[in-house]
């Protein structure tokens, strides 16, 4: 029989990509002290209610590592966007006593363990959990410090982290379309199926 389940990845990685990507350019210091709202609006929406959606789908695709990034994440998405509208802040930077920092340490962890489990699923899903939970370690050492210098550092991280996740989405779109492999993703024998499908965890 067909398997004629959509691959739900290639929405999870474009929700993370294009939300990381929209809030990282404030965290390199880009546009300063730029207006927050459409951030916030976009994480609640592409990264957290659409992204939880691809997580639930990629559940019943077996799809482990999926399932727990774009699940997991679409919560740090919208406890980001509920914090950010409660203290008006962009960045969440201005803390006391260094609570943001345990933060984003909690989530880099998260983000860490998922790295690890994601060593067979392909050289570009590792890339991008290895950029997001460093970009999320420098922001906690960023909230600790008190150094833009890390803040910026985080931002770029997570703008390199969502070009990768960009291209995942994309490569996996195309290649679904295509039937075959067109754009790489260092997946273990590289193989997909008419779908998109990659065999992996």
């Amino acid at each position: 029989m067909t398997d004629k389940t959509a691959n739900a990845s290639t929405l999870g990685y474009a929700g993370f990509a294009l939300t990381l990507w929209m809030v990282s350019m404030l965290n390199a210091g880009w546009f300063g002290a730029a207006p927050a709202h459409m951030d916030m609006l976009l994480a609640f929406t592409f990264g957290g209610a659409v992204m939880a959606l691809a997580g639930l789908m990629e559940f019943f695709r077996g799809r482990t590592i999926e399932m727990l990034t774009f699940l997991g994440f679409s919560a740090f998405w919208w406890t980001w966007a509920m914090h950010a509208h409660a203290s008006s802040s962009d960045m969440m930077r201005d803390n006391a006593g260094g609570y943001m920092g345990w933060y984003f340490l909690v989530w880099a962890v998260f983000a860490f363990w998922i790295w690890l489990g994601s060593m067979r699923a392909g050289t570009m899903r590792n890339l991008f959990m290895l950029g997001l939970w460093l970009s999320l370690l420098a922001l906690a050492i960023a909230d600790w410090s008190g150094s833009n210098g890390f803040t910026m550092l985080g931002g770029y991280l997570g703008l390199i982290t969502a070009l990768i996740g960009g291209y995942i989405s994309a490569a996996e779109t195309v290649n679904a379309g295509a039937g075959h492999t067109v754009l790489a993703l260092g997946d273990h024998h590289d193989s997909h199926d008419a779908h998109g499908t990659v065999a992996h965890a």
